[in-house]
């Protein structure tokens, strides 16, 4: 399977999905790959190196490219069940090319206006370039405590014909904490923090299974 997470703009927790993802399929036997397209950055890039450094397990195969073709192609042979675009923000040609590679693409955001509007028109220019709508999984990342807010977000993402996952990831210390030390946001020292934030990768597990 191949996973792209794209976004218009950074800071809306494309990086911390891409690990959380990622490390969850690994602890489940599956051989992982990130394909960190972010060149100036290096952010996943930079967390593998963290992760290596502290032996932290399952361990996650993380590469950069300079193209999406490059990635597709190692992942073709064989080697590894799963591909997760790590995306660049703003990268239009790089996205589209992300996106139709993808079984499934997943657009994280916040649930301001500034980042619901840009997501929701990529999600838009997406669709106008070929691919599904039910392809395409939005994921509220960095949200707040106020439930009316997120609902309000919700609203916005299903009124705009796009299927919002149920769980979101909220704004934590700990969940910084654990990255900046070559973690997932399943692997801090709080076990309910953990266990919200596997339910909503079960909730993307369980809707890519229905794409298939």
């Amino acid at each position: 399977m191949i996973i792209g997470i794209v976004s218009q703009k950074g800071g809306v927790g494309k990086s911390t999905l891409t690990r959380l993802i990622a490390r969850e399929y690994a602890i489940n036997s599956w051989m992982v790959k990130i394909a960190d397209m972010d060149s100036k950055q290096g952010t996943s890039t930079r967390w593998n190196m963290l992760r290596n450094e502290h032996q932290v397990e399952p361990i996650v195969k993380v590469e950069q490219y300079r193209s999406v073709n490059d990635a597709v192609s190692d992942y073709n042979k064989g080697d590894f069940h799963l591909l997760i675009f790590d995306g660049a923000p703003a990268a239009s040609k790089e996205t589209l090319s992300i996106a139709k590679h993808s079984d499934l693409l997943i657009l994280p955001t916040g649930i301001s206006s500034d980042d619901l509007e840009p997501t929701v028109r990529l999600a838009h220019e997406l669709v106008k370039n070929g691919i599904q709508h039910k392809q395409i999984v939005i994921v509220f990342c960095r949200v707040g405590d106020s439930l009316p807010e997120i609902e309000e977000a919700r609203n916005y993402i299903s009124m705009a014909g796009y299927f919002a996952i149920d769980s979101s990831l909220s704004e934590r210390v700990a969940y910084r904490r654990a990255q900046d030390s070559g973690r997932s946001v399943t692997e801090t020292t709080f076990g309910s923090l953990n266990k919200k934030a596997a339910l909503l990768v079960q909730e993307i597990v369980n809707h890519s299974k229905k794409l298939s």
